[in-house]
Formats: structure tokens, sequence, C-alpha cells
């Protein structure tokens, strides 16, 4: 057993939480208004080939509000997973593209933090349930 200092880890937490939040509620409206790049360039041609691209990307940006606000709310863990588990389809999806690989690693990594993320967060709400 160790000691953490609490307010240090709160204070690194919270910020995780705000980053991590906001990161894909920002890119899912992005999805709407294509300000940060041209979306449709991340879609492969076999996902393609099943949706309508204009139905699709603004689709996937609901999901990643959705999945942000859970973060940002009362689920932060749940919402953690579900973004981990979403860039894991957007990796396998990126695959399919190929000559990506630059943007799966960046994409690994993020996938990473948002699983430590959840799993600093299970930790946390396990730390105020023991006495």
């Amino acid at each position: 057993m160790f000691l953490i200092n609490e307010n240090k880890f709160n204070n690194v937490w919270n910020i995780s939480r705000w980053v991590y939040g906001l990161v894909p509620v920002l890119i899912g409206i992005d999805k709407f208004t294509f300000c940060i790049v041209n979306w449709y360039i991340y879609v492969s041609p076999f996902v393609a080939s099943y949706f309508p691209m204009n139905q699709f990307v603004p689709a996937v940006g609901i999901i990643e509000i959705v999945a942000g606000l859970l973060i940002l709310t009362k689920w932060p863990r749940f919402g953690a997973y579900v973004v981990a588990a979403w860039i894991g389809l957007v990796i396998v999806n990126l695959f399919m593209i190929g000559d990506m690989y630059d943007i799966i690693l960046r994409d690994v990594a993020i996938a990473f933090g948002y699983i430590v993320f959840g799993v600093l967060t299970d930790l946390k709400e396990h730390a105020r349930q023991q006495p």
C-alpha cells in the first residue's frame, strides 16, 4: 500500500475529466461544421459503401458528443470506456483505409489514455467507499 496526495490526485483527475470530456464533444460538433478537418477522408470505402456519408459523419458526431457528456456528467468511468471502444472502431476503420499508420498509432495512445482515466476513476470511486 502507498499513500497518494488526495488534493494532487483530485486536481489531476478533474483536469483530465474536463479534457477527456470536452475533446469528444468538440470533435463531435465538428462533424457538423467541418472547421477542424474534412472528416469524410477518414471514412473507409468499406464503411462508406454501407452508409451515406452525409448521414454517417453526423451520426458519429452525435455518438462522440454523448460519450463526452457521459464523462462530464455522473458517468465518467463508463464514458471513458465508451470513448476508448469508439476509438478502437476508428482504428479498425483507419486500417481499412490503409496508409494512415501515424494516425492509428496516435489513436492507440489516445485510447490508452481514456482507459487509464477509466481506471483512475474506478480507483477514485472505490477510495471514497472505504472508511
